[in-house]
């Protein structure tokens, strides 16, 4: 009886430490996750602003470069870049940046078009003959500086 007894405890203590090392395990696995979750989720935020601020100022900047003259807005909101026939209004709307292509000859206004950077904003200006374009996406800023064809 006595053989049987040690059995069964040794049974049941091998079982119960089985269960406590897979808790162990369960738990440091479940924080492993919450902390990646969490430096992934810093990583991504910051990449969005910078990646939306600087590749807009980029985009606008190729856009300038490549139309025959820009146009700016009088509050500086948006842009208008003659290429032949074609105008391109870039603007900021509703606190994102815009684009729609219009008629040279038609009348250009800076609202509406299609959203090309959301949550971003969009600032025109001009300073000793260049073209000075911010954008800021979200705690980012990117300024860039560019001129005109014409």
């Amino acid at each position: 009886m006595k053989t049987l007894l040690g059995k069964r405890l040794a049974n049941s203590v091998s079982a119960f430490g089985s269960m406590v090392l897979f808790l162990i395990f369960a738990s440091c696995s479940l924080i492993m996750i919450a902390v990646g979750a969490s430096t992934y989720s810093r990583i991504s935020e910051g990449f969005h602003g910078s990646f939306s601020s600087s590749a807009a100022v980029r985009y606008v900047t190729n856009k300038i470069r490549s139309g025959d003259r820009a146009v700016i807005e009088n509050d500086g909101k948006g842009i208008a870049i003659y290429s032949g026939e074609t105008v391109c209004v870039i603007m900021e709307d509703n606190g994102n940046i815009g684009e729609r292509n219009v008629k040279a000859d038609s009348y250009v206004d800076y609202y509406g078009g299609d959203i090309i950077f959301p949550d971003t904003t969009l600032t025109v200006g001009e300073e000793n003959g260049l073209i000075v374009i911010y954008a800021r996406a979200g705690d980012e800023v990117c300024m860039g500086y560019c001129r005109s064809k014409g």
